[in-house]
């Protein structure tokens, strides 16, 4: 049975979250306070205190949602349609990414994504020829880096080709950590480069 603070944290963390995403398409994250995402998610500031304790902390979470479409592909289960989208998303929103992606935040960023890996794989009860958090790691750094490489300008191609370059790594290199072979799910792959 959810607490009366669960029921609140369920009801204030969503435009929080959504406050600090609007913030962040005009704002870098250094120039956002707390008190700027509770006033323009119009949340009490008992409330968002309880959420979060800094801007870093609440900027991770907002990444948890797009970061999972990555998560996916880096651990063999992607969607290249969906990651097409996010994609161009960060595409759109280049500048942002790459201080998302760089310095303190990008390790940040790098250390939620592996979480998230780990946590993929380990549902998945793939036995890994790794210890699980270096495999997540492997994996998640294999699916950010020509990310980080395309939003800074370092070689250019479409989303799409992105994308599916992404997913197909995601698979061969789960593959290749398997201690035993992986049964991969069959996803369509139609989409050209």
């Amino acid at each position: 049975m959810a607490t009366g603070q669960d029921r609140r944290a369920r009801r204030t963390r969503p435009p929080l979250i959504q406050a600090l995403n609007r913030l962040l398409l005009n704002r870098r994250r250094e120039k956002i306070r707390v008190a700027d995402i509770i006033a323009r998610a119009d949340a009490a500031r008992a409330e968002a205190d309880d959420e979060f304790a800094d801007v870093g902390e609440a900027h991770m979470e907002a990444l948890a949602r797009p970061f999972a479409i990555l998560a996916d592909a880096a651990a063999g289960q992607g969607d290249p349609e969906r990651l097409t989208a996010l994609l161009d998303h960060f595409w759109e929103n280049r500048q942002r990414a790459r201080a998302t992606l760089s310095g303190r935040t990008g390790d940040k960023a790098i250390r939620l994504l592996g979480d998230m890996v780990a946590a993929r794989l380990q549902r998945r009860q793939i036995a890994l020829v790794l210890p699980l958090r270096l495999a997540a790691l492997q994996l998640a750094y294999a699916a950010i880096g020509p990310l980080r490489a395309w939003v800074g300008g370092e070689a250019s191609c479409r989303s799409a080709t992105l994308a599916q370059s992404i997913c197909r790594c995601g698979d061969e290199l789960v593959e290749s950590l398997a201690a035993t072979p992986v049964t991969l799910v069959p996803r369509a792959r139609a989409m050209g480069g």
